[in-house]
């Protein structure tokens, strides 16, 4: 079943945001619609040459920064780059990220250390930044982090990597509660299955996919610019009244497994509930008859 994504426009003229992440998938993403709706952006990332291609179609509206979000000159890096550049700071989108997975039993302490260095880490140094540069141009903003439907649910490989995103999402309400004050909302956007995976699937993950897919309600993954839209959401002016909610974008996943279509009950111990008892005596009086 393919996505059926509808173009959502909106009005980022005379803002400023900052996507981490940029170097590909979802970040890229959103550099690009931002830069479409107007803004100008600082795209950051690790990975230059990702950035590059990220940030080639829009010279003019999109700055790229090659920085580590895990360390604080990163960080500071980054948001430094936006006010020197552009002049202020509107919405900063923590969507840096790293995902690998390892059995429970195999994990390594530096392994576990570099993802939540990156994926929590990372979140609060960028928030930090992008709240002091927001509240010093006492103009308000947004700041959308990123979590994961791995938040809500056990999988193996993934001890590092789930929990890192459950800390996330933790931290968000935090950081919204302390910067409402200040006009600054805070909110976190949490992705099911989106395919930004490469291409080709290696075998391990083909066949993953391949067995999972078919059981998500969708029986599809998502798409990045299902995910871009409600980020580009959050950012708006239709939200103005939602703060430090965590926004699911996982097609129903993290709710259960696709419906087979059909609710049959054979559970006699209800029927006083349901009433089958009575009509079941019904039908058969009116057979007899």
């Amino acid at each position: 079943m393919m996505a059926n994504t509808k173009q959502v426009t909106f009005d980022f003229s005379g803002q400023v945001a900052v996507v981490t992440g940029a170097a590909r998938g979802v970040g890229r993403a959103l550099v690009s619609a931002f830069a479409r709706s107007g803004a100008q952006v600082v795209a950051a990332d690790r990975d230059a040459e990702g950035l590059a291609e990220t940030c080639e179609p829009f010279p003019h509206a999109v700055h790229p920064v090659a920085a580590d979000v895990s360390t604080p000159q990163g960080a500071q890096h980054i948001v430094s780059a936006a006010l020197e550049r552009f002049g202020r700071l509107d919405i900063c989108v923590n969507n840096a990220a790293v995902a690998p997975h390892t059995a429970l039993l195999e994990e390594t302490a530096e392994v576990w250390d570099r993802v939540y260095a990156v994926n929590c880490r990372g979140t609060f140094l960028m928030t930090q930044a992008a709240a002091r540069a927001m509240i010093a141009g006492k103009h308000g903003g947004r700041i959308i982090n990123f979590s994961s439907g791995a938040s809500r649910r056990g999988g193996p490989g993934a001890a590092a990597y789930a929990s890192s995103r459950a800390a996330v999402e933790s931290f968000s309400r935090v950081a919204a509660i302390e910067l409402a004050p200040h006009g600054i909302l805070v909110n976190t956007v949490s992705p099911g299955l989106i395919d930004t995976q490469p291409k080709p699937l290696p075998p391990v993950m083909a066949q993953a996919l391949g067995a999972r897919i078919p059981n998500l309600p969708l029986a599809r993954p998502g798409e990045s610019d299902e995910v871009v839209n409600v980020v580009l959401f959050l950012a708006s002016d239709a939200a103005t009244y939602i703060d430090a909610a965590v926004v699911a974008v996982d097609g129903a996943s993290s709710a259960g497994s696709r419906f087979s279509g059909s609710v049959v009950d054979d559970d006699i111990r209800y029927d006083w509930v349901t009433g089958r008892d009575a009509r079941e005596e019904g039908r058969r009086f009116s057979n007899d008859g």
